[in-house]
């Protein structure tokens, strides 16, 4: 909620996001030094209504509420107050994470391109629980610990104004840069001079294209995208989704079906049928291989700087790959970034449905949770083909599915940086008999945790959090294992000795 549904600023305009819902009070540091630096102060509480969002971000989300969500909200809630006021800067609140999202936002590109985002490192969710002498214990409490720490990393402005709490998470091996402001007596310049992403004064290190295509940076001519479609008994749903490909608006594609061994007839005779109605794809047909080793032959075959997988069921929006090569042109420093997504199990006749299951929107870490959930994304995301090849692609298993959360463990253990584009950019088709249902889950997850024999170049954050939150999960379920049973299961342990009493006094008489 907007404190007091401010005015309209008149002049430099500022945007402070509180971290509690009672919103910023008048003697919050970070808005007394703002104002006495010249900024006119918009102050915002974390408890918005959702009528002016976009719909898609209405969608529940597959896992429900959770610190991501929370910081989701915050960057629409932020977004709808820009394009309102223009801000020039706009500070989060250390604690909760809350302009993780956001700074997700600007990195892809999306928004708040023309502003700057800083963090006030005002506090801190894992000081907080050490101050009571406390690990982690859930997983929200690992995710908001990360999400702290990823929007201060990320963010265009490090506001520091507490040198213990800086020295607290130098020692958890947060990036504390050298420009970090610690207060703004200097001038207001150190928190409009630097944009962490797309416009930087010291860009980020270059990932070398592969092609010199111009995939390294925004500006260049567009880079060749290779699209890669495993084809398996999906001829109902295959000519909607190439349909969706044809209709990109990225100029540059190569797009590669390879049909694995199909063995319904109606499915053959579709992809036969697709081969006409798009002569610019490449239809290919094997014996059947399996998910991973299909993919595996299209990046052998890829000739793109960039690789995205397409599952053939799904659907994917006009602009997906457009925002993805964006995205990733933006950050040549990392390998891979996923999106989120809208989940469906109607039939969509203009090849854009109208109601959804759930959403999904991955948070993109922390990898201490990656044994647990695919905190990365959905196979459906870009690649870097020189870095998937480098890792060996995809895993070959036959009978299991979570061929994509592998891969990502894989480039996380192999060094490479992962992102998510924070924009709903293709339609899920669930369905029940999916191949992801239909697997052993047990034999799914233990395919990606043998990943986890080879942690590689692991940040010391990452592994400081793995074993935090494996202790803390520890002392939580010994918790559980020593408190006193609810009343309602003392009384039933009562009335069952009591019974026993009387049947062996019954029985023995």
């Amino acid at each position: 909620m907007l404190s007091n549904d401010p005015p309209p600023v008149r002049g430099r305009a500022a945007c402070l996001v509180a971290g509690a819902p009672g919103g910023v009070t008048a003697d919050h540091p970070a808005l007394l030094e703002l104002r006495a630096a010249g900024w006119d102060v918009v102050s915002v509480a974390t408890d918005f209504p959702a009528d002016d969002f976009p719909p898609d971000a209405r969608v529940r989300e597959l896992h429900g509420d959770s610190p991501a969500e929370r910081s989701d909200v915050v960057r629409h809630a932020v977004e709808v107050l820009h394009h309102k006021h223009r801000f020039e800067l706009i500070v989060f609140s250390g604690r909760g994470g809350l302009g993780a999202r956001s700074v997700q936002a600007k990195r892809a590109g999306l928004a708040f391109t023309d502003t700057t985002l800083a963090v006030y490192l005002d506090a801190n969710s894992q000081r907080d629980r050490e101050a009571d002498l406390r690990w982690p214990s859930c997983f929200a409490e690992v995710e908001t610990d990360y999400l702290e720490r990823f929007a201060f990393e990320n963010a265009d402005v490090q506001w520091v104004p507490d040198e213990l709490l800086a020295a607290f998470v130098k020692r958890n091996h947060w990036n504390v840069r050298g420009d970090a402001v610690r207060s703004l007596q200097g001038g207001e310049q150190d928190l409009r001079k630097s944009d962490a992403r797309g416009g930087s004064q010291e860009p980020p290190r270059a990932y070398p294209p592969p092609s010199g295509r111009g995939a390294g940076g925004v500006g260049s001519s567009p880079p060749l995208v290779t699209v890669a479609i495993a084809h398996y008994n999906l001829g109902r749903y295959l000519p909607d989704t190439l349909a969706t490909l044809a209709a990109q608006t990225h100029p540059d594609l190569e797009v590669i079906v390879i049909d694995d061994g199909s063995t319904e007839a109606a499915s053959v005779d579709a992809f036969e049928a697709l081969r006409t109605r798009h002569p610019t794809f490449t239809f290919l047909r094997q014996a059947n291989a399996g998910i991973g080793a299909t993919r595996n032959r299209c990046l052998e075959l890829a000739r793109g700087d960039y690789f995205i997988p397409v599952d053939a069921d799904n659907l994917v929006r006009p602009d997906m790959i457009a925002k993805f090569v964006t995205a990733m042109q933006r950050n040549p420093d990392v390998s891979a970034m996923s999106c989120y997504f809208l989940a469906f199990d109607t039939d969509a006749p203009d090849l854009r449905p109208t109601s959804f299951l759930y959403a999904h929107r991955p948070a993109g870490g922390p990898h201490a949770l990656a044994g647990i959930r695919n905190v990365y994304g959905d196979a459906n995301a870009i690649f870097r083909t020189a870095a998937l090849r480098a890792v060996g692609g995809y895993g070959t298993d036959r009978g299991t599915s979570c061929e994509d959360w592998e891969v990502f463990v894989k480039l996380v253990h192999a060094g490479h940086a992962l992102g998510v584009v924070p924009d709903h950019l293709f339609y899920y088709r669930h369905r029940p008999g999916g191949f992801s249902r239909s697997t052993n889950w047990f034999a799914n997850h233990q395919r990606v945790l043998r990943q986890f024999a080879h942690t590689g170049t692991l940040s010391p954050a990452e592994s400081l959090a793995v074993w935090s939150a494996l202790l803390g999960f520890h002392q939580q379920s010994e918790q559980f294992r020593h408190a006193a049973p609810p009343r309602r299961h003392r009384i039933a342990d009562r009335v069952h000795a009591a019974l026993g009493w009387v049947r062996r006094r019954f029985t023995s008489g």
